[in-house]
């Protein structure tokens, strides 16, 4: 039998590992991007930690998922494949939404290789490898950002 101590170390023990998962789990922002018709429910990511991980270590995204990585301002940004289970499309877009470079279906074997856009980008849209091609996604596009 344990004793009252016991249990309540347990007990806080469980309510920090509560706090820590729900502060790490559910301060995720979600915004919808729409590309060509196709509406996306995006992880939107702007710390530098968040900047830095990415998709690493995700096990996969569904073909309606992204990640939205927000600047502060436009410029050359690169991307690399480090510690990816899955292939990728990268979206780089202006400030304006305008597609600016994609660079499609880009394999985790790829890294340390980064790959950068061929103009400054404020923002960058990672999808499942082959989404920009099933969307017919060309330079110049422009994408709606809806914020949830």
């Amino acid at each position: 039998m344990l004793s009252n101590n016991k249990i309540l170390i347990l007990i806080i023990t469980i309510l920090i590992f509560t706090v820590i998962f729900g502060f790490i789990y559910g301060n995720k922002t979600q915004s919808q991007i729409i590309l060509n018709g196709k509406i996306f429910q995006a992880e939107v990511v702007r710390s530098q930690s968040e900047l830095g991980r990415g998709l690493s270590g995700h096990k996969g995204l569904s073909d309606n998922e992204g990640m939205l990585f927000i600047f502060d301002k436009p410029d050359n940004y690169g991307f690399w494949m480090k510690d990816m289970r899955f292939p990728i499309d990268i979206i780089w877009l202006d400030q304006n939404f305008k597609v600016v470079h994609v660079e499609k279906s880009v394999a985790t074997s790829t890294y340390p290789k980064v790959f950068y856009p061929s103009g400054p980008a404020t923002y960058v849209l990672e999808v499942n490898s082959g989404i920009s091609d099933s969307i017919n996604l060309q330079i110049g596009d422009e994408a709606k950002f809806i914020k949830k």
